[in-house]
């Protein structure tokens, strides 16, 4: 766990992130990343739902405060230092395996967090409204890149390598996600900046660290800087994150309309065709044998009280069919059929 006074980038109090990458991946644990991966992602889950009860402890300590507790500070930066080393070698950034260490200071991801500051009550009590619009962008660039994910899997798993371009876009999606997290997390302050990367001015170096306050020890001297620090995007880099972005966000609209569309309020609506096969099998045992036709003009909705009528032709008399809802169990629509001849 590393911590910065501010970003090197704006002055501002964000989470930066350093990534770097080897010259050449192995190829075997390429193709094994998903399954060696599952290990970590197993300990990342566990230390979430602690992550979770620390935040909402931390939510009321700063809402009493106007700061984040220190022992909630600390518990969050390692569960951000943490996950920010699983995600990095999940997403081919590293070829590294991430040790079960809470920290790791040689390991070649990692997170700058910003120095523990005064929080806003108000923004600490609306945290998550104010944050709404920036999990909805970070959701669609974590689905655009899940979307592409095999390609740059395949593309690495021939080579050896990750292409500057498609390393640039990664590290924007990881640096995203991460910048959103800690502030939802009530890490630092700082809305989301930077999305498409820094500007070209902020190559200077890394200043020397000031004195810290007590939550910290001071550095003795400032983390060496890294492809990542600044985050400078090629003209590939920055093309390949807007379509990340375009393909997340018609992934996310899929994904919601396929919700939408099962979540049918959990029962079997009747179609014109169904109700009027129904109709028949109901006529048979009133009448005796089968109407020569059946026309139900509209289906009926699983409700109870719902009601249909259909026309049924029986050679030269007709008969009036109305269909009615009566009861609903186990997700299914039951209706009664009341038949009556027309004079």
């Amino acid at each position: 766990m590393v911590i910065n006074q501010g970003s090197p980038t704006s002055g501002e109090a964000l989470v930066e992130l350093d990534v770097f990458p080897p010259e050449r991946h192995r190829r075997w644990t390429v193709l094994l990343r998903l399954l060696l991966a599952v290990p970590q992602l197993i300990v990342l889950w566990a230390l979430s739902i602690a992550a979770f009860v620390v935040v909402v402890c931390g939510w009321f300590g700063a809402l009493a405060l106007g700061r984040l507790p220190d022992w909630c500070g600390e518990f969050l930066r390692g569960y951000f230092g943490y996950t920010v080393r699983v995600y990095g070698y999940l997403m081919l950034l590293v070829d590294r395996y991430p040790p079960f260490a809470w920290t790791a200071p040689d390991y070649p991801v990692r997170l700058l967090f910003p120095a523990p500051t005064p929080l806003n009550r108000a923004a600490v009590f609306f945290r998550i409204i104010l944050a709404v619009p920036i999990l909805v962008l970070s959701n669609w660039f974590s689905t655009g890149w899940v979307i592409v994910s095999f390609f740059l899997w395949l593309i690495v798993l021939i080579t050896g390598r990750m292409p500057a371009a498609v390393f640039e876009a990664t590290a924007a999606v990881l640096r995203i996600e991460m910048r959103v997290s800690t502030y939802v997390y009530l890490l630092t302050p700082a809305y989301l900046k930077g999305v498409f990367g820094d500007k070209a001015a902020a190559a200077a170096p890394m200043p020397p660290g000031a004195p810290l306050n007590k939550q910290a020890p001071p550095m003795t001297e400032p983390p060496p800087p890294s492809p990542t620090r600044p985050l400078l995007l090629s003209g590939g880099g920055r093309a390949l994150l807007i379509v990340i972005l375009i393909l997340g966000i018609f992934g996310s609209g899929f994904q919601t309309r396929t919700s939408w569309g099962n979540n049918d309020n959990d029962t079997d609506s009747i179609s014109s065709a169904q109700l009027a096969a129904q109709v028949a099998i109901d006529f048979i045992g009133d009448i005796g044998h089968a109407p020569k036709h059946v026309n139900c003009p509209n289906g009926l909705d699983a409700e109870i009280g719902a009601t249909e009528v259909c026309a049924v032709t029986d050679d030269s008399d007709e008969y009036r069919a109305r269909v009615t809802v009566d009861a609903i169990t186990d997700g299914s629509a039951h209706f009664r059929t009341d038949i009556e001849q027309q004079h």
